[in-house]
């Protein structure tokens, strides 16, 4: 039986700060290593250069590292999903799933939440907006499913994914490798790269020589 899952939100102060996650874990609320993944809206635009995810997640990572055992590997596995931009109303925060201390919660029969993390396999630039994009993050849930112990597509309601971008590095790598990529155009990549596969045109696809 998958273990019990606590969801917390806490907010974030700063680009740097992670002391809410720090506080959770220091009151005993769960333990450093029961992180399974966080969720997180950070201050800036939301852009190619919006580098407060970047630093959001080197700071929530930190805080993993030193309060925890797991390797800098293992933290580097856990998925921290990071969305740039706070205008308007939202304030910049972090929602974290983890498991609940043992013994906290007694079993039930009936259905409760679960949560199942997972990496995809690494999609490079050229698969980005096509087929292979596509089937990369399906095996990616199913291994996500097999995790929570889901056996039902059915049970599962959420799915969250952090889709990539390209950029000029990005593309000039698939072109040394003799790949094309869909677009060339940076914030057209993010729309392309969130909307797979209904953007992947069967014209487009056949004249690629990406990979299938």
């Amino acid at each position: 039986m998958p273990r019990p899952i606590e969801v917390h939100k806490v907010a974030i102060e700063s680009v740097t700060d992670s002391g809410g996650l720090a506080d959770l874990i220091d009151e005993g609320l769960f333990a450093a290593d029961d992180v399974l993944a966080v969720i997180g809206k950070t201050e800036g635009k939301g852009g190619v250069n919006d580098y407060a995810r970047q630093l959001a997640d080197h700071a929530f990572r930190e805080v993993l590292l030193d309060r925890g055992s797991r390797t800098p590997e293992k933290v580097r596995q856990v998925p921290l999903v990071w969305s740039g931009g706070t205008d308007g109303v939202i304030s910049p925060h972090a929602t974290v799933f983890a498991y609940a201390l043992q013994g906290r919660y007694a079993p039930l029969d009936e259905p409760r939440l679960t949560v199942g993390v997972a990496m995809s396999k690494m999609i490079g630039p050229e698969y980005i907006g096509r087929p292979a994009m596509v089937e990369k993050v399906a095996a990616g849930v199913r291994d996500a499913m097999r995790t929570a112990g889901i056996t039902d597509p059915a049970d599962v309601h959420y799915v969250q994914a952090k889709a990539p971008l390209l950029v000029l590095e990005s593309n000039n790598d698939a072109k040394e490798r003799d790949f094309d990529v869909w677009t060339e155009e940076t914030r057209t990549s993010m729309d392309v790269s969130n909307s797979t596969p209904p953007w992947a045109s069967p014209w487009r696809w056949e004249r690629s020589n990406a990979p299938r």
